[in-house]
């Protein structure tokens, strides 16, 4: 019996080393390699190209707007529930210039920022429920972006709520890098929460304590962050786009810090080169992040790769306006590149270095899908707009 006793553990434990060494196989790497594939698509039968503002999986909707600005609701497989025509002067208009964006405001409403004049609460009629005047007073300066919508709407109990991103909060006085030096990062934001009720702005922190730069002491330049709303609603991503971290707070009563994540890629320094404050350079080959979308598990961050300065150095010498010249587009197409950094559940698990398709990343659902918008450069020119979705593969 005793002999047998020694035979079970010796057959036992060759096992357990087996399976220990393959655990430790299975263990990500920060740099490793994030494979896609494509399972979906949402085709809309619309001519004039369309950008995708939001999906909301419970409510089956997606809300995107048109180069003609004309705004749609579709289900998720794209047919056109409603098409409204909001940029106008009437009732229910937004103004003729339109709306920066629109977003899901729970699951029968949406709101659209108007140019630097109100924020507009719809219901699905395309009827005007809410007019909110903007939460800032002065137009110092102006941030566009084809891709990404800079403010997320959400509701808390029956207060209707918003975080994000506005540039305005402070002069170019204010904000002077000359005066401030490094102190910048502590005294300025463009990040807040705004109470579409009551309105009531609260001016949140941009470059936390822990930020690399702030810790060191360091100038990188006067950048700003994003921010990205979960879709629990209930916690938001705040990306600084000079540096290489990610940082996570809860939303409650009081913005609490959550916890950060430290960011790699092959492709990108570990940290933005220190620069003065009155510096007159006015380009710069450090690739800042470019978006931050956030959903489910998952924490998604891009950033493209950059035509390097001494290139820049020899356009230049050709031509003041070489961001126009043939050999300005050729530079960028042979350097600037989509690169990703993927995170999940408080660390990151990897890098995506490659697209399967061709087109722009727009959204991230709870699911791990990706949306890409291939109607604005499209490989094929088409009478529809399709949207790829392609799902993170681990």
């Amino acid at each position: 019996m005793k002999n047998l006793y020694y035979l079970v553990v010796l057959l036992i434990a060759p096992l357990f080393i087996a399976c220990s060494g393959s655990e430790q196989q299975t263990e990500s790497n920060p740099s490793d390699l994030v494979v896609l594939e494509l399972i979906d698509s949402l085709i809309v039968d619309e001519l004039s190209p369309l950008t995708l503002q939001d999906v909301n999986l419970e409510s089956g909707k997606a809300l995107l707007v048109a180069k003609s600005k004309n705004v749609f609701l579709t289900d998720l497989m794209g047919e056109v529930l409603k098409e409204y025509s909001l940029s106008n002067d009437g009732p229910d208009g937004v103004g003729g210039n339109g709306a920066f964006g629109y977003k899901f405001l729970g699951e029968d409403k949406f709101v659209a920022q108007g140019f630097f004049t109100s924020y507009f609460v719809y219901d699905f009629e395309g009827k005007q429920v809410k007019k909110v005047p903007y939460n800032t007073d002065q137009l110092y300066r102006m941030m566009l972006y084809r891709n990404r919508t800079t403010f997320h709407p959400y509701m808390d109990g029956d207060q209707m709520m918003m975080i994000g991103e506005e540039h305005n909060f402070f002069s170019d006085e204010e904000m002077d890098p000359t005066v401030l030096g490094t102190k910048f990062y502590e005294k300025i934001s463009s990040t807040y929460r705004y109470n579409l009720e009551t309105q009531e702005n609260e001016i949140l922190e941009s470059f936390p304590p822990t930020w690399e730069p702030r810790v060191n002491n360091r100038y990188v330049g006067s950048k700003t962050s994003f921010l990205a709303l979960h879709d629990s609603k209930k916690s938001f991503a705040l990306l600084p786009l000079q540096g290489s971290q990610v940082f996570f707070y809860d939303l409650g009563k009081e913005v609490t810090f959550k916890g950060e994540v430290q960011l790699q890629h092959p492709k990108r320094p570990e940290l933005a080169p220190t620069i003065s404050p009155d510096t007159n350079a006015d380009y710069s080959d450090f690739p800042s992040f470019s978006n931050v979308l956030y959903a489910g598990d998952y924490c998604l961050i891009q950033f493209f790769s950059t035509i390097p300065e001494a290139k820049v150095s020899e356009l230049k010498a050709l031509s003041e306006q070489y961001f126009t010249t043939p050999e300005y587009k050729e530079a960028s197409k042979q350097y600037v590149k989509p690169y990703f950094i993927l995170v999940k559940n408080g660390k990151q698990i990897g890098i995506i270095n490659e697209l399967p398709v061709n087109g722009t990343v727009e959204f991230l659902d709870k699911n791990g899908v990706i949306y890409i918008n291939d109607n604005i450069s499209p490989q094929v020119e088409r009478d529809y707009n399709l949207f790829y979705k392609v799902k993170i593969k681990e």
